[in-house]
């Protein structure tokens, strides 16, 4: 006599574990995805901030001291550096759309270093970028 085999087509065994599979790589994928986002969210503020900041010092190192064009050394204007750095920063957050503040301005005979903070996704990222009076036409000292 044949024996019949036991079908298992309304047999629900198993179902449960590819279920919790599906489900762990669901969750995992998530959060892969929002991993990368906030890592790329930060790596651009960043590149924001030391972008902005030396833009701002190179409007800064635009200060030159005019009494001091016809010496051999050329030196900045100190009272006028920084606020056409401060300007130039400003402009640069509002054209960016970006929350960001300068934290400093620090302007030598020569060169302007402007530090600046941005906040992006409750984080907060400093930048920081100098800029060198050089004088000249075609290159420096010609």
């Amino acid at each position: 006599m044949i024996r019949p085999v036991p079908s298992r087509r309304g047999d629900d065994r198993g179902s449960a574990t590819v279920a919790a599979i599906a489900l762990m790589l669901s969750l995992i994928g998530g959060s892969l995805l929002w991993l990368t986002w906030n890592v790329d969210r930060s790596i651009n503020a960043a590149s924001d901030a030391d972008a902005i900041a030396f833009q701002a010092a190179r409007a800064g190192a635009q200060a030159i001291d005019p009494a001091s064009l016809r010496t051999d050394t050329p030196t900045l204007n100190a009272d006028q550096a920084p606020q056409l750095a401060i300007d130039a920063a400003a402009s640069l957050f509002a054209a960016n759309e970006t929350a960001g503040r300068v934290v400093s301005v620090l302007v030598e005979a020569d060169r302007v270093t402007v530090i600046v903070e941005i906040t992006e996704a409750g984080r907060t990222v400093k930048g920081q970028g100098t800029a060198r009076l050089a004088v000249g036409v075609d290159g420096e000292g010609t």
